[in-house]
């Protein structure tokens, strides 16, 4: 009994070191297996790591865009608030300048109205003055027709009593 339990033994030895070659193949091409999912797994890492590095500085450069555009955004609202301002107060002073026009507008149709009435009168008093000088020239002729009259008379009363007549 005691060579079969060597043989026993000794194939039971075997299975184990054939158990332990079988168990070292695998753990062997798995081990390979980890070390090349390791290498792709460490190297997409390291782009992901890489990219993530652009992006921040791309963030990074963005966020410094935004703070510039914020500043210029609050510069250019005081700017606009200045000409807002600006913009009210030359509003009004247009509507003042406009209200300004329209009265001088009118007076100037008041004014054009006048001077209307008074070429109208003009022409009346011009008419009148004609009419009155019309009027001395038919009077100066009635008068120095009416002294020859007289004189023609005194003549004759001269002439008829002897004595002048005063």
């Amino acid at each position: 009994m005691k060579r079969d339990v060597s043989f026993s033994l000794l194939g039971l030895i075997m299975l184990l070191c054939l158990g332990i070659a079988a168990a070292s193949v695998y753990y062997q091409y798995t081990y390979t297996d980890l070390q090349s999912k390791y290498k792709v797994s460490n190297e997409t890492l390291q782009e992901t790591i890489i990219d993530y590095q652009e992006k921040e500085k791309f963030l990074d450069a963005a966020l410094q865009n935004l703070s510039l555009s914020e500043e210029r955004e609050g510069v250019l609202g005081g700017k606009y608030q200045e000409v807002e301002t600006e913009k009210v107060g030359l509003q009004t002073d247009l509507a003042e300048a406009n209200e300004a026009i329209e009265a001088l507008n009118r007076q100037k149709e008041n004014l054009e109205s006048e001077v209307d009435k008074l070429k109208v009168d003009k022409s009346k008093l011009e008419y009148e003055v004609a009419t009155l000088e019309s009027d001395i020239d038919r009077l100066d002729r009635e008068i120095n027709d009416l002294e020859g009259d007289i004189d023609r008379l005194r003549s004759q009363v001269i002439g008829l009593n002897g004595t002048p007549v005063v």
